[in-house]
């Protein structure tokens, strides 16, 4: 139940109680005018906390405020309860309201003015208060211990709340995360390709229209959220040998070991990893070949590209390493760079 259900059925609840507070002061023995003196004072009560007192526990003020409310509170109800004994019903409404607005800690004194006053008042009249001494002191202590309850579930309910705002934050900063990774990893560098290819002669016009058609694929598959299009009906092995005779550099794929089927989620990670390095290569690596290689051992699979360009030097790591890392840590794999006699990235995720 969120705070709004939960300030709903405590204004039903309040408002049952002084409901049935009234009637019960207007079918009692005393005189016309008492009744109604009574009834009038509960009634300015439940205005008070309508104009004042709503908006403190709305807010949870838990301030100076809250003793400013439970005072005028106390001001209208104790009268009503000289005039008539059976306005005490009212306090199963109003004892909670002093905990709604004030801490735990504060709330006690005037809590349990709440419930004395209207004894002490009844026997000064002269008459057997309508609540006996002993029920009054089993009341002021379960209403604390209640009150010290309440407290902590509406803290905690609250701590809740924030920790549920932040993982939503967090869900969607996710979100855009990935969505960017998705498209930096397909349409940026598939139109990034197409451009390169442009700018050569002739011969590149076909492989043009082949990567554009690849990333017209690869836009349909992340809007209807499906696996990357270079794996629909095709095995990871197949899509990787695709995407290495696709890169405009000699190149060779091979695979070593047994393959075995691997879960969806490790094979677009894979997948993409491997698209971005061959676009890195292609990009930043001045090299003049490129070999990937898929090993399967008993307990992880690997992958790496391999090309005989300037290597990594020391720049930082782009965007496009950083989403490889992120890619790799959400199936427990990880990433390997070497600049030794070229460049290395190394992929290795367990089985």
């Amino acid at each position: 139940m969120d705070q709004h259900q939960s300030l709903i059925t405590w204004y039903v609840l309040f408002a049952v109680t002084q409901a049935t507070a009234l009637v019960l002061i207007l079918i009692d023995r005393n005189t016309l005018a008492d009744r109604l003196t009574a009834a009038g004072l509960l009634c300015l009560n439940g205005l008070w906390f309508l104009l004042y007192g709503r908006k403190l526990v709305r807010h949870r003020a838990e301030d100076w405020r809250g003793f400013v409310y439970a005072a005028g509170s106390l001001a209208t109800f104790a009268p009503a309860v000289w005039f008539s004994g059976n306005a005490t019903f009212a306090l199963f409404g109003l004892i909670p309201q002093i905990y709604m607005v004030l801490p735990v800690t504060w709330a006690f004194f005037p809590m349990a003015l709440f419930v004395f006053t209207p004894q002490i008042l009844t026997w000064l009249a002269g008459a057997v208060p309508a609540l006996p001494w002993p029920a009054a002191l089993l009341i002021v202590s379960f209403s604390q211990a209640f009150g010290w309850a309440i407290s902590r579930i509406a803290d905690q309910n609250e701590q809740r709340g924030e920790l549920l705002k932040r993982i939503e934050a967090l869900t969607i900063e996710a979100e855009r995360a990935r969505w960017s990774a998705e498209i930096h990893d397909t349409l940026a560098q598939g139109f990034t390709s197409i451009i390169t290819l442009l700018q050569g002669a002739q011969p590149n016009v076909e492989l043009a229209l082949q990567t554009a058609r690849e990333n017209l694929r690869e836009a349909r598959a992340l809007v209807a959220s499906n696996a990357p299009s270079p794996l629909d009906g095709s095995s990871l092995e197949d899509a990787l040998r695709r995407l290495v005779n696709g890169v405009t550099l000699p190149s060779t794929f091979r695979v070593i070991g047994d393959p075995v089927g691997l879960p969806t989620s490790v094979e677009v990670v894979l997948l993409r990893t491997v698209q971005e390095a061959l676009n890195n290569v292609a990009r930043h690596s001045g090299a003049s070949r490129v070999d990937v290689v898929m090993r399967f051992d008993e307990d992880s699979v690997s992958l790496e590209v391999r090309d005989d360009g300037r290597g990594f030097g020391d720049a930082p790591e782009g965007f496009g390493l950083r989403g490889m890392r992120a890619r790799l840590e959400q199936v427990g794999g990880t990433l390997s760079l070497s600049s030794d006699e070229g460049a290395s990235v190394l992929v290795e995720v367990p089985l």
